[in-house]
């Protein structure tokens, strides 16, 4: 049984976001998101955090959010970079695969969203999508979700198992 699903933002645009335009972004449409104590405390106005519980609903499990920075041709982010890019090794050739190779090898920084399966209803996809949107307007954001594909805005331009 699968207790996670990730989704992930390929950034290609600036630096990781403080996390209160983001917290706030997501308020303005609807979500009125706060960071888990347990999880995390990060400074809110400091893009320099690693990792954070989001909570989007009462009782209900956090979205982890975590960043990957490319520090380096060692680094978490680049080898999962790497990872990706063999993936689409066993996509057909076509104009969608050529686009995500390219924005992969332009990418800054990834946001990894863990999402808990178990414990997640339609509200926290809404608020996940606010967070990624965000990301896609100020970040140059290309999402992927696992078993499903890369997506460009809400549609799947790449599918991937």
């Amino acid at each position: 049984m699968t207790v996670s699903y990730y989704v992930r933002a390929f950034c290609t645009h600036g630096d990781p976001p403080p996390l209160g335009p983001v917290l706030a972004y997501s308020a303005e449409r609807g979500a009125s998101l706060t960071l888990d104590p347990e999880i995390s405390n990060p400074d809110v106005d400091d893009g320099d955090w690693e990792q954070v519980g989001v909570v989007y609903k009462e009782n209900k499990a956090s979205i982890l959010f975590e960043v990957n920075r490319d520090e380096g041709d060692e680094s978490l982010m680049r080898e999962e970079i790497v990872e990706f890019i063999e993936l689409l090794e066993d996509v057909p050739k076509g104009w969608n695969r050529r686009r995500v190779e390219k924005h992969l090898r332009k990418t800054r920084f990834i946001v990894s969203a863990r999402l808990p399966v178990f414990d997640i209803d339609d509200d926290g996809y809404a608020a996940l999508g606010h967070v990624l949107t965000y990301l896609v307007e100020n970040n140059g954001a290309m999402t992927q979700a696992d078993g499903e594909g890369f997506y460009e805005g809400g549609k799947v331009i790449l599918v991937l198992d």
